[in-house]
C-alpha cells in the first residue's frame, strides 16, 4: 500500500508541470504560423530563427524533465531530447554559414528525433492509461513522415521547400506537444482529485 501511495504522490509531482509542454507547443506552433505568415525571409534567417527555437525548446525540455522524477511524463526522453535540441540549436545559432548549407538535413533529424520522442512519451502514456494518447502517437508518426522524406531527399529541397517543410513540421510538432500537455493535465487533475 506505502509503494501505491507513493507511486500516486510522485505522478502527482510528475504532471503538475504539464504546462511547460504546453509552452513549447505553442511556441512551436507560433513560429510555424509565422513561417507561413513570412515566407520571404532570408534562408540564412530562417536558419538562425530556427537555432534560437530549438534552443529554447531544448532548455524548456530540460527544465520540465528536471523537475519531474518520475516516468509518466517520459523524463528520460525529454532530458535527452532537451540536451540534445540545446546542442544543436547552440550550433545553429552561432555557426551561420552551416546552418544555412544544412538546414534540409538538421531540419531533417530534427523531426525525426522530435518524432521518436513524440511517440515514446505516447506510448508512456498509453501505458499509464491517459485517454488520448494514441493521437501523441500519431502525430509522432506524421513528424516521422516528414523527417525521413527530407532526409531522403535533402538535395530536391530548396529554399521554397525548407521553408514549406519547416512550417509542416513546427505545426505538427507544436500540435503534439500541446496534445500532450492536455493529456498531462487531465491526468494532473484525475491524480489530484484522487479519483482515477
Amino acid at each position: 500500500m506505502k509503494n501505491v501511495t507513493l507511486l500516486i504522490e510522485r505522478s502527482k509531482q510528475a504532471v503538475r508541470y504539464w504546462w511547460l509542454l504546453l509552452l513549447i507547443g505553442l511556441a512551436l506552433l507560433v513560429l510555424g504560423i509565422l513561417v507561413f505568415v513570412y515566407p520571404a525571409q532570408s534562408y540564412a534567417s530562417l536558419a538562425v530563427i530556427f537555432g534560437w527555437v530549438i534552443l529554447a525548446s531544448g532548455i524548456l525540455e530540460v527544465v520540465l524533465s528536471a523537475s519531474n522524477d518520475h516516468f509518466v511524463t517520459g523524463r528520460g526522453w525529454m532530458l535527452a531530447g532537451g540536451i540534445i535540441q540545446i546542442i544543436l540549436g547552440l550550433i545553429l545559432v552561432f555557426n551561420v554559414a552551416l546552418s544555412a548549407v544544412t538546414l534540409p538535413i538538421v531540419l531533417g533529424f530534427w523531426l525525426l528525433f522530435r518524432a521518436f520522442s513524440t511517440i515514446g512519451l505516447g506510448g508512456d502514456m498509453r501505458a499509464m492509461g491517459v485517454a488520448g494518447a494514441g493521437w501523441t502517437i500519431a502525430g509522432g508518426v506524421v513528424m516521422m513522415l516528414c523527417a525521413l522524406w527530407m532526409l531522403f531527399r535533402p538535395l530536391v529541397f530548396g529554399t521554397a521547400f525548407v521553408v514549406a517543410w519547416l512550417g509542416i513540421g513546427l505545426l505538427v510538432a507544436g500540435a503534439s506537444a500541446m496534445a500532450l500537455s492536455f493529456q498531462l493535465r487531465s491526468s494532473h487533475r484525475c491524480l489530484t482529485a484522487g479519483d482515477c
